[in-house]
């Protein structure tokens, strides 16, 4: 458990449920760059000056961390609030600077870093402007912990691959994109490498293949989506056998007493007809 009363500063952060923060207003737009703490990454800047107009892409600390160093990538510089709708450039130019600042908290002596996109409310954004999350921690944490004895040996998620042509939505460059049999969430997805590796060889295909998995998404389930998506890459430390993969939940439901009390998560759509709607948006 962390507690990080400071949070509850951060927009939103008290049950929001309605759009806050304008391109007038938004920090994270260009122009605004001083309403922002200063940038430890920007992308696309002709210019050397840093916290100036003209980037593409923009890695600042958060300004109301939940842990010690937390990041945000800011996608874009217009005020773009669905990941859907953002150029294909500038997802592609934001999974680079998720892959740069992997190989600046590896070299710091982080542990592990999460990288994680909340869209929308009631997936946790508390401002509108597209944007992701990078997390470092000094200890690998508990979910990725509980993941490693699953790529021990024979791996597990390899084995499980198998299984899920049927399922799939999206096979493209190395990469399925998938609704897994053991779906947690209505229309969750999963992209996973063919080869088994710790983490992204690169990141072009890994935001193409992200950008069909929320277009696809958002022509199934429309406008205002909310949703995660959560990278599980290698620990930064030791050599841990991975399997890195993406998993994308749709916030269409609210945990209750089953999933909270029990553990037990009840999905109310089948895996194989979310594929298959999934498959018809994109075909």
């Amino acid at each position: 458990m962390v507690v990080a009363p400071g949070r509850s500063s951060r927009p939103g952060a008290l049950g929001r449920t309605t759009r806050i923060a304008d391109a007038a207003t938004c920090p994270f737009c260009e122009g605004h760059e001083a309403m922002t703490p200063p940038e430890v990454l920007a992308l696309g800047r002709a210019s050397a000056q840093a916290d100036t107009p003209g980037w593409a892409v923009r890695v600042v600390p958060n300004k109301f961390p939940a842990i010690p160093g937390q990041e945000v990538v800011i996608h874009g510089p217009a005020h773009v609030t669905a990941f859907a709708e953002l150029p294909d450039d500038v997802v592609r130019e934001a999974l680079r600077a998720w892959e740069l600042r992997r190989a600046h908290h590896r070299a710091a002596g982080a542990a592990y870093l999460l990288a994680a996109i909340n869209e929308g409310p009631a997936a946790g954004a508390s401002l509108d402007h597209s944007h992701s999350q990078l997390v470092p921690f000094d200890h690998v944490p508990p979910a990725a912990a509980d993941e490693l004895p699953a790529f021990a040996g024979e791996c597990a998620l390899c084995a499980a691959l198998r299984d899920e042509d049927g399922r799939t939505v999206r096979h493209a460059d190395g990469l399925r994109t998938f609704a897994p049999r053991w779906s947690r969430f209505a229309y969750e997805l999963w992209i996973v490498p063919d080869a088994h590796a710790g983490e992204p060889a690169g990141t072009a295909s890994l935001a193409d293949a992200l950008m069909h998995a929320a277009r696809s998404l958002r022509a199934v389930l429309g406008e205002g989506l909310a949703w995660n998506a959560v990278l599980h890459a290698q620990p930064l430390r030791g050599d841990d056998p991975f399997h890195w993969h993406v998993e994308i939940w749709p916030r269409l439901a609210v945990a209750a007493s089953v999933e909270l009390g029990a553990g037990i998560w009840v999905n109310i759509v089948d895996p194989d007809v979310a594929a298959r709607e999934l498959r018809s948006v994109s075909e």
